[in-house]
């Protein structure tokens, strides 16, 4: 009998309905060595130590940590959570536009500083223009949303295929210059791979327009801390808001928190707050189960190996 360690607090919940599914895998709640499949995020480092597995489902869309070279056997599937945060992630973002468009963000700080000021003009939200880089499940998701306000959407992404309806505008990753040199907006969602680390630098921010804002709910490798701290100390653009940071958690020392034109979030765009997104994984979780058994092909493969 093959054992399923379930690591994923949301899944278990799920223990009856888990069970049902065959009577031919236990499923242990607690971590056990012997699991032939994970299903769940245990650190990296540890996977070494379950001799015996086979495959990982994890709870994220992210697996940067899982593809270093040493981490996974060559024989072990490895399957993400892909789709299942698009839409809590775009709603995130979303906010985070409405938030730094409207300067929610200096008034909340005008308040706890019992301060009595308007802070200006604001720009139209349905005049935007907002360029998507990482235009993925959760790219498509966001341009939806903001197409619903007639809004201008830009989409870069690795491949151009056909355009969507949902945009404007479709650019490939080597003509990202191009497509956020004279947008309002920047919302950027890109994983956290080689090719994309440090990827933004201050020159790259300086492509924008200074009145342009910035979010990031992708991963936090995307710029250095030395680079974040000269585009707010020079003021390149107007505004960020980040959810994800180079060193998680974000020290308590770090000058960063103190920034006027910075909104931090502890990388909590995209972790199953949305009863939706809760659903949605255990559904993901139960198809691939039975798909295992089966011998059928999983949902949702990640074949990329880092060497």
């Amino acid at each position: 009998m093959k054992k399923v360690y379930v690591q994923a607090d949301i899944i278990r919940e799920k223990k009856k309905e888990l069970e049902a599914i065959s009577d031919q895998y236990e499923f242990v709640f607690e971590e056990d060595k012997d699991a032939n499949i994970i299903i769940g995020n245990v650190p990296a480092p540890r996977l070494k130590e379950f001799e015996k597995l086979e495959w990982i489902q994890t709870a994220s869309v992210g697996v940067e940590k899982y593809i270093r070279p040493g981490i996974l056997k060559e024989d072990v599937i490895l399957t993400n959570a892909v789709g299942v945060h698009s839409k809590e992630v775009a709603e995130h973002i979303f906010a985070m536009i409405m938030n730094l468009i409207r300067k929610f963000y200096l008034y909340r700080d005008n308040q706890r500083d019992h301060l009595w000021k308007d802070e200006g003009t604001i720009k139209e939200l349905t005049k935007l223009k907002v360029a998507i880089v990482g235009f993925g499940s959760i790219g498509i998701e966001l341009a939806k949303l903001l197409k619903g306000l007639g809004i201008y959407v830009i989409g870069v992404k690795r491949t151009i295929g056909e355009k969507p309806d949902c945009v404007d505008e479709l650019y490939s990753n080597k003509d990202m210059a191009q497509a956020i040199g004279d947008v309002d907006v920047v919302a950027c969602v890109l994983p956290g791979n080689k090719e994309n680390y440090h990827l933004f630098t201050a020159d790259t921010f300086r492509m924008m327009r200074p009145d342009t804002v910035f979010i990031n709910a992708g991963r936090g490798n995307l710029f250095s801390e030395e680079t974040l701290k000269e585009v707010l100390d020079q003021k390149i653009i107007a505004a960020l808001a980040l959810d994800v940071f180079e060193k998680e958690p974000l020290g308590k020392e770090s000058d960063l928190w103190d920034y006027p034109n910075l909104i931090i979030t502890p990388h909590a765009a995209g972790s199953y707050k949305l009863a939706s997104a809760r659903g949605q994984f255990y559904e993901l979780v139960e198809e691939n189960l039975r798909r295992y058994i089966s011998g059928q092909e999983l949902l949702h493969i990640v074949k990329e190996r880092e060497s």
